[in-house]
């Protein structure tokens, strides 16, 4: 058996989807989590921003005589706006010269009429903290401060953290599916040695079974199962096995005989076979001929492609028409036949295939010829009690013979599958002096 490569066994699936379902779901759980952070870090910037700006503001007088001393990351421009325009008054020299024009933009009224006392704006590598104090409320006078701070610390420290989450992530599921094939190697381990033990079961009637863990988990199922599968194996085995015995037994039979007769024929002086040996050769070929056809109806029962044409007809004419035909066969021993009728003959009707049931029917008396005792009448009863008809043919036993005791032969095994094929039930009650078959056909 070829080696599984790594990247095709359970183990790498197992691993792999783990690695999926794991990174996955951590990196949404990160996501959230650096989305939150990121807020936070950014809010508290702008917090921070807010304050420094109101408190700039509130240091400026209302005719924009005094303007306080900031500091050195602080950044300002004061902007008066009346009516009309926006105008700005005063400007650090260090403040960035990109936001001027976007300034007045950003003044003009919105529908409402009005604009927000405090706003940020995130330009490049500078977030811009707006602050509006209102002077007169007739003439929409107010003073505006904008207060220029440096975020790329805070961005930097962003983009840092997206960094470390994102290989955490990476390295914890990396991690993860390490792990899982550990644990899938451990877990599986019952498996292997259960394939390496089926590679070593080798067809036989006999064959050894795959050890069971007590673990009562889905590898002993797998175990119970192949045991089972393995004792079916057995079974067909022993049973093919019987059937070739049987073959070689029923086919050796007719071919002694017409040996016999041919080599006694070939040592005589008489040169013409006579009718007497004509016919004895001829019944010979009849009976290897109905064996060749015991063996083919075999083959279809095994290989289930056995085609059944049902119609329904009454049993008890059957009976009659198969007893009339092997009258010849079973008079050659002087068997007396008791027939028996405990029924309705209106009620006897079944649906079965006629041409199959009669060759039943010829089997079993076949073998009450070979096996059956001619000083006892062979019975044949049949009998109905609410819709199921019963067949019942009994006979005693001439001798203990081997066969008898491995189910009589190839006609009974035939017999028995082709009616089970019919979904009839067949029941073969044997001793060491008598034999009972009952077919019980059901409505």
């Amino acid at each position: 058996m070829p080696q599984i490569q790594f990247f095709k066994s359970i183990r790498f699936k197992i691993a792999a989807a783990f690695f999926v379902v794991f990174f996955g779901i951590s990196l949404a759980f990160n996501y959230s989590l650096f989305q939150s952070i990121r807020n936070s870090l950014i809010n508290a910037f702008q917090n921070s921003g807010k304050v420094e700006a109101l408190s700039i503001l509130n240091g400026v007088d209302d005719e924009l005589t005094q303007i306080p001393v900031t500091q050195e990351d602080q950044p300002i421009q004061l902007w008066f706006r009346n009516m009309f325009e926006s105008q700005m008054v005063y400007e650090r020299p260090d403040f960035p010269e990109i936001f001027s024009s976007v300034f007045v933009e950003i003044e003009q009224p919105t529908l409402e009429g009005q604009t927000s006392l405090m706003e940020f704006i995130k330009i490049d590598s500078f977030t811009y903290c707006i602050a509006r104090r209102p002077l007169d409320e007739s003439t929409g006078a107010q003073i505006s401060l904008v207060l220029a701070k440096n975020n790329q610390v805070v961005y930097d420290e962003i983009s840092a953290l997206k960094s470390r989450l994102i290989f955490a992530n990476l390295g914890a599921a990396l991690i993860a599916f390490i792990a899982a094939i550990l644990i899938a190697h451990f877990t599986l381990k019952p498996l292997q040695k259960l394939i390496a033990t089926a590679q070593s079961v080798k067809a036989s009637p006999q064959m050894d079974r795959l050890p069971v863990s007590s673990a009562n988990d889905e590898i002993t199922q797998l175990s119970a199962t192949m045991n089972e599968m393995i004792s079916r194996i057995e079974t067909s085995i022993r049973s093919q096995n019987q059937f070739f015995a049987m073959a070689a037994h029923e086919l050796r039979t007719p071919l002694a005989n017409m040996q016999s007769e041919l080599e006694y024929r070939m040592g005589s002086s008489e040169k013409e076979l006579s009718q007497d040996t004509l016919n004895s050769l001829r019944e010979e070929v009849i009976r290897l001929k109905n064996i060749v056809q015991d063996f083919l109806l075999m083959s279809q029962l095994k290989s289930e492609t056995l085609v059944l044409r049902k119609s329904n007809f009454r049993l008890d004419d059957l009976i009659y028409d198969m007893l009339e035909r092997m009258r010849p066969a079973l008079g050659t021993k002087k068997f007396d036949i008791k027939l028996s009728i405990n029924a309705n003959p209106e009620k006897l009707s079944i649906n079965a295939d006629r041409e199959k049931l009669e060759g039943v029917l010829v089997n079993l008396f076949d073998n009450i010829r070979k096996y059956g005792e001619s000083k006892q009448a062979v019975s044949v009863e049949i009998s109905e009690q609410s819709g199921t008809i019963s067949l019942q043919i009994q006979n005693g036993i001439a001798e203990n013979i081997d066969s008898l005791q491995k189910g009589m032969g190839l006609g009974l095994q035939i017999a028995k599958q082709v009616i089970e094929k019919h979904n009839y039930q067949f029941l073969l009650l044997k001793s060491k002096t008598n034999f009972t078959i009952e077919i019980i056909f059901h409505s």
